[in-house]
């Protein structure tokens, strides 16, 4: 295996509860919990609207308020700690729907620099699949070089388009059960059991 691909939100960062609360903001309450997972079954920018103008303001204002409350997370230090161990060992990369800044702007605040070798969010492309095929050819990286860490559905079908191998967490955004219906590799509970799969596969160099 030549690079490891992360997802960031519920899997570095579970954001669920506070992008939720956001976006009931936004809303005025007039949206669950379910249906806001429901929003991550697919690329959330592809999915359909009543309003496209209207959505791009509130996506704008989600970021806008979202970006200040990420100045105040803290990253777990076992993760943090696994992920040092794992960039020992290949580079890593981020390929997010977030916004680069608010990444960056995280990692900064609990001094986490320089551990991934890019990160890609919404400013780059908003398909996870264009952004996949962007580090293929910066880096010379074959699908088969690389495994995808993810807590979505969506994500993982995204992957399925690049023929990329994903490693699900149900510790995120989307529960086993619906993880499964995009047949991941392999569906892990911990961060922990990540490193383990990771050291099972096998790929050629």
């Amino acid at each position: 295996m030549k690079a490891i691909i992360f997802d960031f939100d519920g899997v570095i960062h579970d954001t669920f509860e506070l992008a939720y609360g956001i976006n009931v903001e936004i809303t005025g309450g007039k949206i669950t919990k379910e249906k806001y997972r429901d929003f991550f079954n697919g690329n959330i920018f592809e999915r359909k609207v009543d309003d496209a103008e209207k959505e791009e303001v509130s996506i704008k204002k989600f970021y806008e308020l979202q970006n200040e409350a990420f100045k105040l997370l803290k990253l777990e230090e076992n993760i943090k700690k696994n992920l040092k161990k794992l960039s020992g060992q290949y580079p890593l990369f981020i390929v997010s729907s977030n916004q680069e800044a608010a990444l960056n702007t995280y990692f900064q605040n609990n001094n986490f620099v320089n551990v991934f070798k890019e990160v890609l969010g919404a400013e780059t492309h908003r398909s996870k699949v264009e952004k996949f095929k962007y580090l293929f050819e910066k880096y010379s990286l074959k699908r088969e070089d690389c495994v995808f860490v993810t807590d979505t559905l969506g994500d993982i079908l995204e992957g399925n388009k690049v023929g990329l191998r994903t490693i699900a967490v149900d510790f995120g955004f989307h529960e086993r059960e619906r993880l499964e219906k995009g047949k991941p590799f392999k569906i892990v509970s911990s961060f922990d059991e990540i490193l383990e799969t990771i050291e099972q596969l096998k790929f050629p160099l």
